[in-house]
């Protein structure tokens, strides 16, 4: 009984998802496939401007320290143009000799996610010294016109779960949280944090990217869900703020959420429960702060 009982509220919290990409090859992965080509392309050659090919303007970048657990994580980079002055950098000094495996892709409509693992050597052009490498990144990519375009990306990923202590919450960052949550509560105006392109993803209890679901691909699948659940449910959302962390200039955030959910159906007396971590990114390049990613039902230790 137990068991049904959290199966249903998996079928009632969360969107229907789409077919998974992983079955077989698509037009679609085969342009995300040739886009990561090109990129990894550019670092063995030296081109930045191949490189960069691969990369949208409002590309994000950021750093993993080689842990699994996002309260370790950390804003890289902030837009293309400070990621290209330092692959420029990096590339003057440093010949890539690597090569790319991209051992997962899903596609949503325009958006979609994948990971890859770089492996080799990276050599001192001055002094021949070479350095072994084994790099996992996680990306999310959305399709302008017939492009797919990385808008994001998660750097040194780690494929284990380390001992992350988390940084103290963003004031700013923990009261926009907040202020998302008492909305679900509200039942009203949960769409103007998101940006209009946000993606959201369903880890289902794991950790790992190449388990994630692509559950709303932007702001207008989201309405479409929300218009559908609310008037039929009330959410009770105790959120608790873990960790954030913020961009150099300020204008690029990520935040680890945990939290209990409550979701009570307003013409009976089922009422179920879930507590999870939520993953999230934030950007204030439209002038306010907006989610731009957000991933939720992460498998990280419930023991805060």
């Amino acid at each position: 009984m137990q068991n049904t009982i959290c199966l249903l509220f998996i079928l009632l919290a969360l969107p229907p998802f789409a077919a998974p990409s992983r079955a077989g090859e698509t037009p679609e992965t085969l342009l995300i496939r040739q886009a990561l080509a090109n990129d990894i392309s550019g670092y063995r050659r030296a081109d930045t401007e191949l490189a960069l090919k691969a990369y949208h303007p409002r590309f994000v970048a950021y750093e993993g320290h080689a842990n699994g657990d996002p309260r370790a994580w950390t804003v890289l980079h902030e837009n293309r143009d400070a990621f290209a002055s330092q692959l420029a950098e990096d590339l003057s000094v440093q010949r890539y000799e690597v090569t790319r495996t991209v051992p997962f892709i899903a596609v949503r409509t325009t958006h979609a996610i994948a990971t890859s693992v770089d492996s080799g050597r990276v050599v001192d052009r001055q002094t021949s010294e070479a350095v072994p490498i084994v790099v996992h990144r996680f990306w999310t990519f959305f399709k302008e016109e017939d492009d797919w375009l990385a808008t994001g990306m998660v750097a040194d990923l780690g494929d284990t779960l380390l001992p992350a202590a988390g940084t103290p919450a963003n004031g700013e960052i923990a009261e926009l949280l907040q202020r998302e949550s008492q909305a679900w509560e509200a039942g009203s105006g949960i769409l103007g944090f998101f940006d209009a392109d946000f993606t959201g993803c369903e880890a289902l209890g794991t950790f790992k990217p190449a388990s994630y679901k692509i559950a709303f691909s932007g702001s207008e699948e989201l309405e479409k869900w929300l218009d559908k659940r609310l008037p039929y449910v009330q959410y009770d959302l105790d959120r608790k703020v873990l960790h954030t962390a913020i961009g150099p200039a300020g204008d690029e955030a990520l935040a680890v959420t945990r939290e209990k959910v409550a979701v009570e159906h307003v013409k009976g007396p089922a009422k179920h429960h879930q507590e999870r971590y939520v993953f999230w990114t934030l950007s204030r390049r439209s002038g306010s702060w907006k989610i731009t990613n957000m991933i939720f039902n992460l498998g990280l230790e419930l023991s805060d």
